[in-house]
């Protein structure tokens, strides 16, 4: 029997980190092999099997990113923007291929990830969600055949501990609307206050809501004069990004250097 891909984790203790583990601990083809946390983690030499609702796996949560790292094929980062570079530059020096899933990165965040891809193979994704995936191609579909004749909303409802807005998925299904439908950062509205004119035809509004426990829901509304058309993905559990994750780690096996993007993986 074949060895199975050896994961490290980044971000292990977190919601996804645990999701990503579960998934792991299932799979036929990738194990964990680290679970890696913050330094000063409360969760320092917890094990991560029980922590993440399962048996016992032996996986101590650690801080050591280069240990942890150098000891596994892929590794898929789900921690914060601030210990990205750390995260790049370890799996860079080991040559490791990495999926990165960490949201609220800005432009030189993404300027990173494509200067590090030189050296090797990254999948980076806002949502690494397969049908989240399928939201964005199906976006992109609509606006090919109803963008110059539709009015154009993008609905972002996260739970109240998400920290960015618009969340990553929204933003992505803003680049996407405004490549497909050739317009600029100047079509783009965040919510509406107060007394405004006309919507303008190419306008484009984002409106988000953070409340209550809901793991992501995202709507894009095309409206014309005699129909609507709404393309919605609801996030029911967790896993479903988790699985994407493993899905992205496992596609990286023996890739070339380069960054990657979930259509990709799933091959859309």
């Amino acid at each position: 029997m074949a060895r199975k891909n050896r994961v490290a984790v980044i971000g292990a203790s977190g919601r996804m980190g645990k999701a990503i583990i579960q998934v792991l601990s299932q799979s036929k083809v990738s194990e964990l092999s680290a679970a890696v946390v913050g330094k000063g983690s409360v969760y320092l030499g917890l094990d991560s099997g029980l922590h993440s609702g399962l048996k016992q796996n032996e996986i101590l949560f650690s801080d050591d990113l280069s240990k942890s790292i150098s000891e596994s094929d892929t590794v898929i980062d789900f921690s914060i923007r601030e210990v990205l570079s750390d995260v790049l530059a370890v799996c860079k020096e080991f040559k490791k291929p990495v999926v990165v899933g960490t949201t609220g990165l800005v432009e030189t965040h993404k300027e990173l990830l494509k200067e590090t891809s030189k050296s090797i193979p990254i999948v980076y994704s806002p949502n690494m969600s397969i049908g989240v995936n399928l939201l964005f191609k199906l976006t992109e579909i609509a606006a090919k055949v109803m963008g110059d004749l539709a009015d154009i909303e993008i609905q972002d409802i996260h739970h109240r501990h998400k920290k960015d807005a618009p969340s990553g998925t929204a933003e992505k299904l803003k680049a996407i609307l405004l490549e497909t439908l050739s317009r600029t950062e100047s079509n783009i509205v965040h919510g509406r206050h107060g007394i405004l004119p006309e919507r303008d035809p190419k306008e484009i509004a984002i409106h988000t809501l953070r409340a209550g426990e809901v793991i992501g829901d995202h709507t894009v509304y095309f409206f014309t004069p005699e129909e609507r058309v709404e393309i919605s993905h609801k996030a029911q559990d967790r896993k479903t990004f988790a699985v994407g994750s493993v899905k992205a780690a496992e596609f990286l096996i023996g890739r070339e250097k380069g960054l990657y993007d979930m259509f990709s993986v799933l091959g859309l």
